[in-house]
């Protein structure tokens, strides 16, 4: 099970005011391109398409050492846990996801992906064994971006107070710090706690 106190969803804490910077950060990957004084005659695409383009959502996420290759999907918060807190929900499936307030590829920001350890196939399974140096690609269409894991983290997340949950939460709000930061459950056999993987871009192609 991925969640400690809903089935369906990653059981995950994140303040209200982690919320409010959630729809910032919608709202900033939506903000208008600088094209100005544009001609009638002119075609100027909308820019979310602009943006689209230049920052896609990553949609593949390759770990060679734990033998990972899975698709990436959106995903959003779930159900409110407390009146200062939501759940964020994770694929019911074998794919990974990818918490849509977060970064896009080469948008320097911090893009968080999430996934089940021991139900749906357990694509995040062995997120715990990696090691500072492993490396871990991104891709959407042609392009990909190779990341190195700097640090890896296991907290305690169950029955914890609300507090230590949303300060868990904490890796990952909204950043302009171009990083990727995984999140699963810990250990394998149980969620009692989270484990957080962040990795630093190296090279893009």
């Amino acid at each position: 099970m991925f969640g400690a106190t809903v089935r369906r969803t990653m059981a995950w804490a994140a303040s209200m005011a982690g919320a409010a910077l959630v729809s910032l950060g919608i709202a900033l990957f939506a903000r208008e391109i600088g094209v100005s004084a544009a001609s009638p005659a002119q075609s100027v695409s909308p820019p979310g398409q602009v943006a689209a383009a230049t920052h896609p959502i990553p949609e593949r996420i390759w770990i060679d050492k734990l033998k990972i290759n899975a698709a990436i999907q959106p995903v959003g918060p779930g159900r409110r846990v407390a009146a200062n807190a939501v759940e964020w929900t994770a694929p019911n499936n074998p794919n990974v996801g990818w918490h849509d307030y977060s970064g896009r590829l080469g948008e320097g920001k911090n893009i968080v992906l999430n996934g089940h350890n021991n139900i749906y196939g357990g694509v995040f399974r062995k997120l715990y064994t990696l090691q500072p140096g492993d490396e871990i690609r991104l891709g959407a269409g042609d392009r990909q971006v190779v990341y190195r894991v700097e640090e890896v983290k296991i907290l305690r997340e169950r029955n914890q107070p609300l507090e230590v949950r949303i300060a868990n939460a904490w890796y990952i709000r909204p950043m302009n710090d171009d990083r990727l930061t995984l999140v699963s459950c810990w250990p394998e056999w149980s969620n009692t706690h989270r484990v957080i993987v962040i990795a630093r871009p190296l090279a893009q192609n």
